[in-house]
């Protein structure tokens, strides 16, 4: 932004706009706040009109930092802009009032003023600080390790930028070097906590929990109230089949959160492990912090109708009640096991209406004629996903996402369905692609599915290696299926090749895109093998006979049992702990290799 530009801002709409949504939860990372900016500098070589200038500016600087610090961040705004009004060519009133849009929420802005007090004056270590923590909470995160790289060149002590650019570079799938990032600085600061803590969580997304749980034990021993330690232990539990040791991690995490976002995401993170303890009625209350704005993946709905909070059921009585999808697709998926539940509660003299994925509308439309169907839209704002169902919310008495009837419906184990599906795959396709499957050999035919189609560094850690399917692929008896979608030619050849086994692939249809062929043909297999994504969740809601694999035992699905109840006809499997992959897979391909001899 050069000067020109920077003179085109319009503060009062800045203030009035809505704080701009963090597209990266930027865990761990230091805070700014208000913290001090360097202020006292040299003036008896400025000139004395220079002099002056800086003088006054200065003085409005340390007002706007302290009036921000007591939580004014409006008048705060308007010192730091009156100071670049006078002084808009100098580093200090970029930076103070970059700062101050900063606390405002106005990321993008903030970001423009940052740059240009670096521009003036590329030697201040702080600055580059600022301008990596705003990068990284809009997700450009080779900006914000180029800025943070900068940071730890002028300053090689500081632990803030140790602890930055290692959650950067942790983001960024670029463990070995955040590792070492953090281990000069520990040799360095072996008493501070924040330093344990992140060397902890990036070992943790490298898929070494237990591992990490030895950073957070530092990590809490040095301050036992640490709630960012606290979190990070919770989610070590969780993640090792222990989620009832996780909750009292998490209530002491909830009385020390950094910031609004931080503890929504402590709130959600404690309602998963509720769920995956069991105690069911107790995490579908808490999972309403789900729908927090606060929360980085919260969806973000934007309907009129009046909000039905899932608590009292007889309110639905006769009204036309909007059902919206939310989440992820298999999610979506999944929380249709409650439609019937939904249609039984506004009865006949109601109406329910469904807002699907509107890859999903044939399939639904079929599954539930009493219902009126429609899409949802989203839309990417500023890196969020924003919510609308046009048309359909129109004389709506109520509309609630899809999770939240769970409240009223699912909240003991004996509250889920016995019945065997709750979509209808259409009879006619399923008929036809059993013929294309019969075709593949004379075996038991198995869907496979190994990945999911967004698969981040951190996400990763709960698929299991391609490599570790070998001794299932060997199966004799068997014709294996493709249902993985997304790039699979290296995969399909690895079998080929290493293991000698063919993967065959379906024709006529597209395995993103087409999903009531999808449904129809996973569920025309004899059993689907894979983790729960959408094609998964499909064939259970269908029917089929699905073996998910599991990361982990503490899977919330599975609320607190061995299977998912959601799908009464399906199996889970996990091993010890986490991504117990060896053990996982080894029963798996037992149980298959007796399916298969079974059917022979």
């Amino acid at each position: 932004m050069n000067m020109q530009e920077a003179t085109a801002l319009d503060l009062d709409a800045e203030i009035s706009a809505e704080a701009e949504i963090e597209k990266n939860e930027t865990r761990d990372a230091v805070p700014l706040g208000a913290q001090a900016v360097r202020v006292e500098v040299p003036v008896d070589r400025m000139p004395a009109d220079r002099r002056r200038i800086y003088q006054k500016v200065a003085a409005l600087a340390k007002r706007a930092m302290k009036t921000s610090a007591e939580g004014e961040n409006v008048a705060a705004a308007r010192l730091a802009h009156k100071a670049w009004l006078l002084a808009p060519d100098m580093a200090l009133t970029n930076h103070v009032l970059g700062l101050m849009l900063y606390n405002l929420g106005r990321l993008s802005r903030a970001l423009d003023f940052f740059e240009t007090a670096w521009k003036i004056d590329p030697k201040d270590a702080e600055i580059y600080q600022k301008l990596g923590l705003v990068a990284w909470k809009l997700d450009m995160l080779e900006a914000a390790e180029k800025f943070y790289r900068l940071q730890y060149k002028l300053a090689p002590t500081a632990v803030d930028a140790a602890i930055n650019l290692g959650g950067v570079l942790r983001d960024a799938g670029k463990f070995e070097e955040a590792i070492e990032i953090l281990r000069t600085a520990i040799y360095a600061h072996q008493e501070n906590y924040e330093l344990w803590n992140s060397m902890g969580t990036v070992i943790n997304d490298s898929g070494d929990p237990i591992q990490a749980r030895t950073f957070y034990e530092e990590a809490l021993r040095l301050k036992p109230d640490y709630g960012r330690a606290h979190n990070n232990m919770a989610n070590i539990h969780e993640l090792l089949g222990e989620p009832e040791l996780a909750i009292p991690h998490f209530d002491a995490a909830l009385k020390d959160p950094a910031d609004a976002m931080e503890e929504a995401t402590m709130r959600h993170g404690r309602s998963m492990v509720l769920l995956a303890a069991g105690r069911i009625e107790e995490g579908w209350a808490a999972n309403e912090s789900r729908l927090n704005p606060n929360r980085a993946q919260a969806t973000l709905f934007t309907l009129k109708a009046p909000f039905w909070d899932g608590t009292n059921p007889q309110q639905l009585r006769g009204k036309t009640v909007l059902l919206v999808g939310e989440q992820g697709l298999g999610d979506e998926v999944l929380f249709m096991n409650i439609v019937k539940d939904m249609l039984e509660a506004v009865g006949p003299d109601g109406e329910l209406r469904i807002a699907c994925e509107y890859r999903l509308m044939p399939l639904v439309k079929r599954s539930f004629p009493q219902a009126v169907v429609g899409h949802h839209m989203s839309a990417n704002v500023e890196g969020r996903d924003v919510r609308v169902v046009p048309k359909l919310e129109d004389g709506a008495d109520f509309w609630t996402p899809m999770a939240t009837p769970l409240r009223a419906f699912r909240n003991t184990i004996d509250d889920y369905p016995a019945e065997e599906g709750f979509l209808t795959p259409d009879p006619a396709v399923q008929s036809e692609f059993r013929t294309q499957i019969d075709g593949f050999g004379s075996g038991l035919k198995v869907g496979i599915l190994w990945k999911s189609l967004n698969m981040n560094a951190r996400r990763s850690r709960f698929f299991s290696a391609f490599d570790a399917w070998e001794g299932v692929l060997r199966t004799p008896g068997v014709d294996f299926i493709n249902l993985q979608y997304g790039k699979v030619a290296d995969e399909l050849e690895l079998a080929r090749e290493r293991f000698g086994v063919t993967i065959h692939q379906p024709t006529d249809i597209d395995l993103k895109m087409e999903l009531d062929k999808v449904a129809a043909y996973a569920s025309a297999c004899d059993l689907v093998l894979g983790p729960m994504n959408a094609t998964s969740n499909l064939a259970a809601a269908c029917g089929g006979k699905v073996w998910f694999i599991h990361a982990r035992s503490s899977t919330w699905t599975l609320l607190g049992t061995d299977r998912q109840h959601w799908y009464p006809q399906t199996r889970s499997y996990f091993g010890k702990g986490f991504r117990d992959w060896d053990n996982t897979m080894k029963r798996v391909a037992d149980d298959l290799a007796a399916l298969a001899g079974a059917a022979d």
